[in-house]
């Protein structure tokens, strides 16, 4: 069973000229995976491949991929004008609709800025009304994980027995990176001892470890492999390193796939990152192993038990 933990739902239409500005991180990305592609050509492909009002472009996505289930998520941030608390409660309600019309391929989770005023009661409604089971948050927006406002409403999270999906590891400007440290996420779990948590990005590869040595000791800490995409296909040996190193310091079940699609699948399709994880046991550079237990482990079975779902 394959299972991306990590996926931003738009269920709203974009426009090319929206798009382009925002080509930096692809853009970067194909650098480092040695993909020569321009921002024009990413601008586009994204403009065909991000809006998706109705998920079934996603289900299709997930079809070909290979993908059996999918944890969809949108993004919240009070800084941006644009983003209105209404807005806001419009998009967790599209992406939740979406959920419960795959019920048996997809799970959402809100995106909910905790500074608002009515945070709590925006994440009561997307529970008990829109049967929502996780958060997402992107503290790079400028809000610390453990302040008063967000530890409020990660309580309720917690008691719901929910899934908090947090940003880690350094982002372009205008992000605010302090408050992606994963070192945060000490303070997290200490006070939120039940909640499930998983990383996203585990800090992105020049972090990993902060991350890694956290999660060795928090048995309510995970982490996902979006982001990675562009070692594991730019420089491979280093990647194959990394992963060996990072399962071995904070255990193999603490890491699961995910594809921070559909912003990296216009770049590198998800479907090749996934096989070359499956590949890893037979081409694995010399003195690193994989096992296809680690694989499946990874692929699948981990977030399986996080996320109590049923295996088809």
């Amino acid at each position: 069973m394959i299972i991306d933990v990590h996926y931003h739902l738009s269920p709203y239409p974009i426009k090319y000229e929206n798009v382009l500005e925002r080509m930096g991180e692809p853009s970067r990305l194909a650098k480092v995976a040695g993909i020569k592609v321009d921002k024009e050509t990413l601008a586009r492909r994204a403009a065909e491949r991000y809006p998706d009002l109705t998920g079934n472009k996603l289900i299709k996505w997930m079809d070909d991929a290979g993908i059996d289930f999918t944890c969809i998520n949108t993004v919240d941030n009070k800084d941006n004008e644009v983003m209105t608390e209404q807005i806001a409660m419009t998009l967790n309600k599209s992406i939740a609709d979406v959920a419960n019309k795959y019920p048996d391929r997809l799970m959402a989770f809100a995106g909910i800025d905790p500074r608002r005023e009515n945070a709590l009661d925006m994440l009561k409604q997307c529970f008990e009304e829109f049967g929502m089971k996780g958060l997402k948050y992107h503290c790079d927006s400028g809000y610390d994980p453990n302040s008063p406002e967000s530890i409020k409403i990660l309580k309720y999270l917690e008691q719901k027995g929910g899934i908090l999906l947090t940003h880690t590891g350094p982002l372009g400007p205008p992000a605010k990176c302090k408050y992606t440290e994963p070192l945060l996420l000490s303070e997290t779990s200490n006070k939120l001892p039940n909640l499930k948590i998983i990383a996203a990005h585990m800090g992105s590869p020049p972090r990993w470890r902060e991350w890694a040595a956290l999660a060795a000791f928090y048995p309510n800490l995970y982490g996902d492999m979006a982001m990675w995409q562009a070692y594991a296909f730019g420089k491979y040996e280093l990647f194959c390193r990394e992963l060996r190193d990072l399962i071995d310091y904070a255990g193999l079940e603490k890491v699961m796939f995910a594809s921070d699609g559909p912003v990296y699948d216009i770049v590198i399709p998800t479907k090749d990152y996934i096989q070359l994880i499956k590949n890893l046991p037979k081409n694995a550079p010399k003195g690193i192993k994989f096992t296809e237990e680690e694989v499946e482990a990874i692929l699948g079975n981990n977030a399986v038990k996080l996320l109590g779902i049923s295996e088809r």
